[in-house]
């Protein structure tokens, strides 16, 4: 099975451009395809229970949609520990599925993936 990667930096401050990464990546499971995402930058308050609710953009479906169904499927989220941890939030308040990592994971699981960026 191929094994795609995506990562993107796009969160709340650009709600559609968020929304196409987490739509590309529910697409991607749908088909059949080992999927994993990256989230970096402003993407990280995605991957926050409280934040990723609130971010509607326009086009995409909601980003609360895609990202209940990749949790639902278990899709495993990498969340940029420093990007996250800057911004003053809990670990205690990730979804179910999303693991604080840091870029030494995006390396790894680069070697081996199809990238796709946002």
């Amino acid at each position: 099975m191929d094994k795609v990667l995506i990562h993107t930096s796009w969160g709340p401050t650009d709600p559609t451009r968020a929304g196409l990464a987490f739509t590309c990546a529910m697409v991607a499971e749908a088909e059949g395809l080992d999927v994993a995402m990256f989230l970096f930058h402003d993407a990280v308050l995605l991957a926050n229970k409280k934040m990723y609710p609130k971010v509607i953009p326009i086009g995409p479906p909601p980003v609360s949609g895609s990202l209940e169904y990749l949790i639902e499927q278990k899709v495993k989220i990498y969340v940029c520990r420093p990007c996250y941890e800057l911004r003053g939030l809990s670990p205690d308040d990730l979804v179910q599925s999303a693991e604080l990592q840091g870029m030494e994971m995006f390396v790894e699981l680069a070697k081996d993936s199809k990238i796709i960026s946002f």
